[in-house]
């Protein structure tokens, strides 16, 4: 039984999932440690504002990041060069 070749875009998506998947459980993470420090009265109420402007970005990021793998999944690879040609 032979094995089917590794496939580098398909690799790309997993890692992708898994830092978007990492992303969002720090994100919640963040803001339920947040509230949970307001509500101790620990911090004020605006110091923890900047965690939605920090998860924005990283999810503009990967948003960027998501959108060129599936155009890259979408383009076939072109075929490389003959021999021939290249001696001439």
């Amino acid at each position: 039984m032979s094995r089917p070749p590794f496939d580098i875009l398909r690799a790309a998506f997993y890692l992708l999932a898994f830092v978007v998947i990492s992303e969002l459980g720090v994100t919640i993470f963040g803001a339920v440690g947040c509230f949970w420090l307001i509500l101790e009265g620990r911090v004020e109420l605006g110091s923890c504002s900047n965690i939605g402007t920090m998860a924005r970005e990283v999810f503009a990021e990967l948003l960027t990041a998501i959108l060129a793998l599936l155009l890259a999944g979408r383009i076939p690879p072109s075929s490389p060069p003959d021999k021939d040609s290249l001696n001439d």
